[in-house]
């Protein structure tokens, strides 16, 4: 990565709501005019539907009718979320089966995806949750309240079996929610509509996804949590991952059902990190109508996680590391809250995975930018990596080529699907909350608070009563404060709210009841306590009342994303005291909300003095501090947000992006071509396209399956088969050297090997190679810094790789590298440099696989068949080379001498043949992912799919295991 002082938000992002709306429509006009198609729609992908569902009236699948509602149930009776309105139900005319309330919860997502409501359709797919029946907890007493969701916990017998809602209840409540609207959420009448899709899984499944895998495994990994750390105990960090998986493919199943071509698609949060894979798998194998292929629209997939996302020696822990991350880069774009957690997304791809980054261009927003502006790849130029050398892997910048029209993300390479990486900040709703705080019932709890607390300071905590929200370090640090600054003594109170959290245990209520009533015992008396600890969920007026009335806001977890309670506080403290708020470092707002006093909060002294710093903190700073914070809170609004995301998939379209996706190759058209061919040729690469790519080259051998294949299409009269490599001669001869009518080409076109020939043809013999040796120190002197790279010495070529070393060290000195060597020998030598997988070449200028190519067609100008394969930038020279039509050219095409041939046989006159081959007889396919830049016209997505291909043409079926590709 190129900085770690990256700022918080990205330029442009901080203008104001109607600007950034005005760059969206001015991205959909551009691509409209270009000729992408959009549909309007975002489809929004979320763990939760933002409803509850209770059904009243039902006859179940087994026939027995449901009783009636006795007593009624009344949701005043449901303590709200701080954060929402009280819940008031929409009902359709009809009598009503159903009856639906708001969901509380993730208050500041909804609100920004409802405000996108004013610019595009919008879709929200989420689980129902639990089925609630109309009966109330018994006893008329409380339940418990989920401070996740703000909502009642329903007890086992308030809940009802999936299993046991019938069709027409599902078809029932399908209609209800067409009807659903949420008067809390004040929707102009100009909006857009929003449609609800409930998705229904068997409990076992959602249960085990959410309450299993999601919050006994992920949530602690996010949070810096190892499961052996978490209070409570489980059986292994690796169990409920079957319904995680079972979960998100019901999700991507439903979701394939409803897309649209053009449609934009958000998938939020770490319950649904699989979701962009398994949706890409869909529209690769064309289960998606419409969408994907070849003559269908793209769909643009975004993920973005609103938790944090830890280092990769934390997450490398996670047994299913694998699994998740590629879940994740099967989507166009993933955003996460903060810089910070990119760059540890970005390290673990690379370390855990292998993966490389690089830049990945993007239409930008301004009016002069091109049309398809985008990143050339570092070999596509003909003077191979130094036209783009030096390239930007900053998330955002201006491509020297592309003007003012390319912006720059960090992109992961997945097999030629790049998934660009960025940053948004999430906010809260500024406005409703402000409505919030003056609502009638808080000013009348706001003034018995002062009276109570008429002499004293009030610090004010409110937190989930987690492990990661480090309540027992802000008690240790307010006992601290006390100790260090006796005269806060009966001076000052911890008004400390704690709600019950799904990762609560008895072992952690005990521990913070026990300091709580260590501190009072300590320090307060018989007419003073100085801690008063609630643990319960307030309703929203008191809880404004209660930010309103505090002298200090204190916040500090040990690990959080995007706290919403600091936003409020200040939002709360604008018409009151304007107190300063005191945060966690380690929180994902801390670089937001700069001018926040900030701890680290394991250091208690560091927490305690900032808490006096607070209190005693001058009129004057306290405004200008609370000033800042206040603007900041109320231009990054969660409809900011919402807004910025829009923007950002929409500039992950442009030309060569969406528009220029890559076939699959047709088998059954390519069956009958071949069949019906007289003369064929076959091209292939070895490294990544006939075997997988592996740490060691020296342990890439070919497959059974892929010797049956290259011996049945080499053995055929009719056939001309080469392996086109980067190999060396000596690795060829030893692992195909005993099929004698293969070809062969070595070290990417220095040498061929003619079909039913042993003897070797060098095209250097007569290029100046005196270069080698002055790269080769070059190379030695970087092997001696970097552990574990190594020299590999050709004939007519020299590489240096780094595969085995440290990933980031490894790419960081390939770039000095490179940098040396462009600077310094190319311009002298008439040499190229080309990056590769984890290596960097170096190679004579007139050596290249494209000319290889050209040579063999140019002697078998007969063939009427051609395939030709390859994975690598420099296999892009044979794709190159066999571009022998124009467009939409339907007469044969002639051939010129290649310098190939004038190299080794200057002695004669060579004159231009015609070639027998048509337009549709040439297969040139790339293996990787559809959207990889390519000058291929097909594709496959792994090795194992070529070699099975070529077993299809010759009548054979695999005998090893089905390895599927990526996506």
């Amino acid at each position: 990565m190129d900085t770690f002082a990256e700022p918080y938000t990205r330029a442009g992002d901080d203008i104001s709501l109607d600007s950034v709306r005005d760059h969206v429509r001015t991205l959909e006009a551009r691509h409209k005019a270009n000729g992408v198609q959009l549909s309007g729609r975002i489809i929004h992908v979320c763990h939760y539907l933002p409803v509850t569902c209770t059904i009243t009236s039902t006859t179940t699948r087994d026939g027995i009718l449901s009783p009636p509602p006795t007593p009624p149930r009344i949701l005043s009776d449901v303590p709200p979320s701080p954060s929402d309105e009280v819940p008031q139900i929409s009902l359709p005319t009809q009598p009503e089966r159903w009856k639906l309330a708001p969901r509380y919860g993730h208050s500041a997502m909804t609100s920004g995806i409802r405000s996108l409501s004013l610019t595009h359709e919008q879709l929200i797919l989420g689980w129902t949750g639990d089925i609630l029946s109309p009966a109330g907890p018994p006893d008329g007493n409380d339940a418990d309240v989920n401070p996740s969701t703000g909502e009642r916990i329903p007890s086992v017998r308030d809940r009802i079996p999936s299993s046991r809602i019938s069709q027409e209840d599902k078809d029932a409540l399908d209609v209800e929610l067409a009807h659903y609207t949420d008067k809390n959420a004040l929707e102009p009448e100009t909006s857009k509509p929003i449609t609800y899709l409930p998705l229904w899984m068997e409990d076992n499944v959602a249960h085990g996804h959410y309450d299993g895998y999601c919050k006994q495994t992920l949530w602690p990994l996010f949070h810096y949590l190892l499961w052996q750390d978490v209070a409570t105990e489980h059986a292994s960090a690796d169990a409920n991952y079957e319904y995680y998986e079972q979960a998100n493919q019901a999700f991507a199943t439903r979701l394939a059902s409803v897309l649209k071509p053009g449609d934009l698609v958000w998938v939020h949060d770490y319950h649904l990190l699989l979701v962009p894979r398994m949706l890409r798998n869909a529209m690769h194998s064309g289960a998606v109508s419409g969408v994907g292929g070849e003559n269908g629209g793209d769909v643009v997939i975004g993920l973005f996680v609103h938790t944090p996302f830890p280092s990769s020696e934390v997450f490398r822990c996670l047994p299913r590391r694998k699994e998740i991350l590629d879940g994740m880069l099967g989507a166009n774009l993933i955003c996460f809250q903060t810089y910070s957690y990119t760059r540890h997304f970005t390290s673990t791809c690379v370390r855990v995975c292998g993966y490389e980054t690089t830049s990945k261009g993007a239409t930008a927003t301004s009016t002069s930018a091109s049309r398809g502006a985008s990143v050339v790849p570092r070999s596509a130029t003909g003077t191979g990596v130094g036209a783009t050398r030096g390239a930007s892997l900053t998330r955002r910048g201006t491509s020297a080529k592309g003007g003012a029209g390319v912006e720059k993300y960090v992109g992961i390479d997945v097999q030629g699907h790049v998934a660009a990486v960025t940053h948004c900040p999430v906010g809260v709703d500024a406005e409703r909350v402000a409505r919030d705080t003056l609502r009638p019932g808080v000013q009348p709890k706001l003034d018995a608070l002062r009276a109570l607390y008429a002499d004293k300071k009030i610090i004010v905590g409110r937190d989930k009563l987690d492990v990661v929200k480090g309540v027992l370090q802000k008690l240790r640090a307010f006992e601290k404060l006390l100790h260090d600054y006796p005269e806060w003594q009966r001076k000052v109170v911890l008004i400390q709210v704690t709600s019950p959290a799904l990762t609560d245990s008895p072992k952690l209520e005990r521990q913070v009841s026990e300091l709580v009533a260590h501190i009072n015992g300590e320090y307060g008396s018989l007419d003073f306590i100085p801690v008063h600890h609630y643990h319960q969920t307030l309703r929203k007026d008191e809880f404004y009342a209660l930010l309103s009335a505090a002298d200090l806001g204190v916040i500090t977890p040990l690990r959080d994303g995007m706290n919403t309670t600091s936003m409020e506080f200040v939002i709360a403290q604008e018409r009151t005291k304007r107190s300063p708020l005191v945060l966690s470092e380690f929180m994902g707002i801390s670089q937001h909300m700069a001018d926040a006093l900030q701890v680290n909060p394991w250091d208690l002294g560091d927490v305690a003095a900032a808490m006096n710093r607070g209190l005693v903190m001058s009129e004057d700073e306290k405004a200008s501090r609370h000033a800042a914070l206040h603007s900041v809170v109320t231009t990054h609004t969660s409809h900011t947000w919402a807004a910025v995301l829009a923007k950002m998939l929409l500039s992950q379209i442009n030309g060569q992006n969406t528009a220029r996706q890559t076939p699959y190759i047709p088998r059954d058209n390519l069956k009958e071509l071949y069949d019906n061919a007289g003369k064929r040729l076959f091209l292939f690469d070895y490294d990544g396209t006939l075997t997988p790519i592996v740490k060691m080259p020296s342990m890439a051998l070919p497959s059974p399956d892929a010797l049956t294949a290259l011996a049945k299409l080499s053995s055929d009269p009719n056939n001309i088969v080469y392996i086109v490599s980067g190999r060396d001669q000596a690795f060829l001869e030893e692992h195909l050297g005993h099929l004698p009518r293969l070809g062969m080409s070595a070290e990417h076109g220095g040498f061929i090997r003619s079909p039913d020939s042993a003897v070797w043809m060098n095209f250097t013999a007569s290029l100046d190679m005196s270069w080698m040796e002055e790269v080769a120190e070059i190379f030695r002197y970087y092997t001696e810094r970097t552990t574990g790279s190594h020299i590999e010495m050709k004939k007519s070529s020299i590489t240096w790789h780094y595969r085995s070393t440290d990933p980031e060290w490894g790419q960081f000195q390939c770039r000095q590298c490179q940098d040396l060597l462009e600077n310094n020998v190319v311009p002298k030598r008439p040499i190229e440099v080309l990056v590769g997988k984890k290596n960097l070449e170096v190679r004579p200028i007139a050596v290249n696989k494209g000319e290889i190519v050209k040579r063999i067609l140019y002697q078998n100008p007969g063939v009427e068949f051609i395939f030709c394969a390859g994975d690598d930038k420099t296999d892009e020279d044979m794709f190159r080379a066999l571009l022998l039509f124009p467009p939409s050219s339907i007469g044969k095409a002639t051939m010129e001498p290649p310098l190939s041939v004038m190299l080794v046989d200057n002695t004669k006159e060579h004159s231009d043949v015609e070639l027998a081959v048509s337009p549709e007889g040439v297969f040139t396919t790339a293996v990787g992912h559809s959207s990889k830049r390519t000058l291929a016209s097909w594709h496959v997505t792994t090795p194992e799919e070529v070699v099975e291909h070529m077993l299809f043409l010759v009548g054979e079926t695999p005998q090893g295991d089905d390895l599927r590709g990526y996506l």
